[in-house]
């Protein structure tokens, strides 16, 4: 009796964090969709309704759908043009510097959303912007606008694009060249080529790559908050939020509508298996790994070249522009003369940031709720793997589904519902950085679960059989045997969840008070106030930051984001 006690012991442990983490967050937001008053606000009797949904029917939310849905299509051409373009450069062609290329292909991932979204509007909005001044100043009858549905999905294809670009790497990499060559051999073009032979092969990647960027740009909330807010244009997250914070607030609208867009965003993830289950694209066989690289040419220069323009486009003229805010004093540029003229110039906005007590405790709360996302959550993971994988206890299956949930939650509709449910907990959480760890954790448990779950997979459990054998101990074989054969994927998911918590704005829009800001709301909030000379100081040196510590851990990143 106490060893059948015992099999259920760990996987239940496993379903009460699992349901703390995804499951209670999401029944929170279902239940309060069907509530006339929120949870927990004793704003009156609760009484069940479906007027939320009603609610839901009108113009604005109609608009809001339109435009989420046209920007996610339009940003998800533009992020697989660049990403896929990118990845077959790298890895299938002779172009100069491979290296550069696929640093290019990633370097996106250096600079938050939220970073990126506030210098594309100091660059490229209203006549001020320094694209325009400069246009003008050439005489040039063009006027660049990124606050439009056009401009969102300009700026999401740039900075979404590395998504793409590992998916299709990897991808390309171990495509066998035989095929190709007998193409090339009967009097097929590159483009031919490519079009009915290598990018056939990698279809799985090219679906899984299109569906997922379309999903995260769905529920995006900083770009069009920042971008298309000022405007008029609202997506759906935008929505949400204004529904959920702006006077009077409708949360329990906010959920009807959270529950919709968390609908379309598990229809592309289910959309997604579908296309991809049943099919057969092995390409990699027992004769030897041979990789065809195609040769260029003459477009060899000018592939190099359009690689050095992505790079100017996403990471130069974003610098440029929080340089320029950084170390601007007077923040008014009458023409683009003004941008260069030294006299301007000061360190003064960069001490300022640097030395304000609410930018350092940001800083700081970044960092401890990012390392206990990290370590809380890979221990959480590499529980959860070590049950699927490694045992035949009851139940383990389906906690693999429900590690891989929050894929279909977008992010705000996410940290809505965690916040509903510490709310109702009797534990003193809210508050604290211990929640935002928490809401990381749940946010990114797909990504921290398949680092460690890939390796633990890729190791035999040989050893592990012999060394029970031999009448070791479960804990003393994961410690001596399974652990050290695994440690790159262990510290892969630490260093994956530490870089995506530090980035994260959206799900600790409702998690965070006063004093647990972190350096993402600090940059928001500075915004939203108009100090631009604040924002850019802080954003360069979070930039800064995110780039050494991606560069640091890349041995790690590559092919598991």
């Amino acid at each position: 009796m106490r060893a059948t006690l015992a099999k259920f012991a760990v996987p239940a442990v496993l379903y009460v964090v699992l349901g703390v983490l995804v499951v209670i967050p999401i029944v929170m937001i279902a239940v309060a969709s069907f509530l006339n008053v929120p949870p927990f606000s004793g704003a009156g009797a609760l009484a069940f309704t479906t007027a939320n949904y009603g609610q839901l029917w009108n113009s604005s939310i109609g608009m809001a759908a339109f435009n989420t849905f046209t920007i996610a299509l339009g940003g998800s051409a533009i992020a697989l043009v660049i990403g896929c373009g990118l990845a077959w450069l790298a890895a299938r062609t002779d172009i100069a510097a491979p290296s550069f290329v696929y640093l290019a292909g990633i370097m996106p991932l250096f600079v938050s959303v939220l970073v990126a979204a506030a210098a594309w509007s100091s660059l490229a909005s209203g006549h001020s912007g320094y694209i325009n001044l400069l246009l003008t100043g050439l005489n040039i009858p063009w006027h660049v606008d990124v606050e439009s549905r056009t401009g969102i999905a300009f700026v999401f294809g740039l900075y979404y694009a590395p998504y793409p670009f590992l998916f299709m790497y990897g991808a390309l990499s171990l495509v066998h060249s035989d095929m190709e060559e007998a193409a090339a051999l009967g009097g097929a073009s590159i483009v031919t080529t490519l079009r009915k032979i290598t990018f056939p092969l990698v279809k799985p990647a090219l679906l899984g790559a299109m569906l997922l960027v379309f999903a995260l740009m769905a529920e995006d909330f900083p770009v069009p908050e920042l971008l298309g807010q000022p405007v008029g244009i609202q997506t759906l997250s935008v929505a949400i939020y204004n529904l959920m914070t702006h006077t009077p607030t409708q949360q329990n609208a906010a959920s009807a509508l959270s529950v919709l867009l968390m609908c379309v965003t598990a229809a592309f993830v289910f959309l997604q298996r579908r296309l991809l289950g049943g099919n057969d694209y092995r390409t990699v066989t027992g004769k030897g790994m041979q990789t065809r690289r195609f040769r260029l040419g003459w477009a060899r220069n000018v592939a190099f070249a359009a690689v050095v323009g992505y790079v100017l486009v996403a990471m130069v003229l974003p610098g440029f522009a929080l340089l320029e805010g950084t170390f601007r004093t007077n923040l008014y540029i009458s023409d683009v003369a003004a941008l260069f003229a030294p006299a301007g110039l000061s360190f003064a906005p960069l001490i300022s940031a640097v030395t304000d007590p609410v930018v350092l405790s940001g800083a700081l709360n970044s960092l401890g709720s990012g390392l206990g996302a990290a370590l809380v959550g890979t221990a959480i993971f590499f529980s959860i793997a070590y049950v699927v994988h490694r045992t035949k206890l009851p139940g383990r299956t389906p906690l693999e589904y429900l590690a891989t949930v929050p894929v279909a939650i977008p992010a705000l509709v996410l940290g809505i519902g965690i916040l509903w449910t510490w709310l109702a907990s009797p534990l003193p959480v809210y508050g604290t950085l211990t929640l935002l760890s928490i809401g990381y954790i749940a946010r990114f448990l797909p990504q921290g679960y398949r680092a460690v779950a890939s390796s633990m997979m890729q190791v035999h459990d040989d050893l592990e059989n012999a060394a029970q054998i031999g009448g070791a101990s479960r804990p003393q074989i994961v410690w001596h045997i399974l652990l050290p054969l695994i440690r790159d994927g262990v510290a892969s998911s630490i260093f994956i969840v530490f870089i995506l918590s530090l980035r994260e704005l959206t799900a600790s829009l409702f998690l965070y008070t006063t004093n647990t800001r972190t350096l993402a709301i600090v940059i928001y909030e500075k915004y939203i106030s108009g100090s631009w000379s604040q924002v850019a100081s802080i954003s360069v040196l979070f930039t800064i930051a995110l780039a050494l510590v991606t560069l640091g851990g890349r041995r790690w990143l590559q092919n598991r984001v």
